[in-house]
């Protein structure tokens, strides 16, 4: 298992700090791939290569705007948008990107379920997975929480709409924090061996229940290495840390003592 930790583009400072901590690779934010500066993706490479560790993932893969279900999500902007980020962050190292993209996933009102499923289902499969399959870059459908959006919220929702699409380039992702909304488990990951490309990690349960989910950094916080064999078990090769960081130096130091103990 990989393990790596998710911050922005534009916090190059924080690949050191990555790095020394022992973490494979670091993820960063699709969207930031695509919209940021020229001069913050050349600070952020440069803090790359300096460091010698790659961009092996990205979360946050479409804005909120980019509307995928009742619009024409086979649209030039659609396309351009995805492409960009995937020929960008290739050059960075990128093997996975998750798409949780809650608002741009959302479920319009005016739209029954089996529409929305379907649309996302063939955004998938006309869209994403020529251009996943063009740059040898995985899509990993992330199961969010109803909190955050309206539909696909289990494992076994995510692997399904991977599916629809007929692409070894789209798969699914664990994460650990939205599982424990829907009870999904260790051994619903195992069950799907095969269809989860990339796990997601964090303390989902804080001593401060407003941070939502935080940094792991002791193992009795919570079954940190049950999720981790149970992403192993199902042939998962990379696990992020995605969660709120108060003191970034400090506490990416802790996780990755944490995470390499396992």
């Amino acid at each position: 298992m990989k393990f790596g930790v998710c911050f922005g583009v534009d916090q190059p400072q924080q690949v050191r700090l990555a790095k020394d901590a022992g973490f494979d690779y670091v993820e960063c934010g699709f969207q930031s791939i695509v919209l940021d500066s020229e001069a913050q993706r050349a600070a952020f490479v440069k803090a790359l290569h300096d460091n010698d560790i790659r961009c092996e993932a990205a979360n946050c893969f479409l804005p909120g705007a980019m509307k995928i279900i009742g619009t024409d999500y086979k649209r030039q902007e659609m396309r351009d948008f995805i492409e960009t980020g995937f020929r960008r962050g290739k050059e960075w190292g990128l093997r996975v990107v998750s798409f949780g993209s809650s608002g741009a996933r959302r479920l319009p009102d005016d739209v029954t379920y089996g529409d929305g499923v379907r649309q996302l289902g063939l955004f998938l499969r006309d869209v994403v997975a020529p251009l996943a399959e063009k740059y040898d870059i995985t899509v990993a459908v992330e199961p969010l929480n109803v909190q955050e959006t309206n539909i696909i919220h289990t494992l076994n929702e995510g692997v399904m709409l991977a599916s629809f699409a007929g692409s070894k380039h789209i798969s699914c992702l664990a994460d650990v924090y939205h599982m424990q909304f829907v009870n999904d488990t260790n051994d619903d990951i195992r069950r799907l061996k095969g269809c989860i490309a990339h796990g997601h990690i964090s303390n989902p349960k804080p001593a401060v229940p407003e941070h939502k989910r935080t940094f792991p950094k002791d193992k009795n916080e919570f079954d940190y290495a049950g999720f981790v064999a149970a992403l192993e078990d199902a042939g998962c090769a990379r696990c992020s840390i995605e969660a709120r960081c108060l003191d970034f130096p400090t506490e990416v130091k802790a996780s990755g003592a944490l995470l390499q103990s396992l």
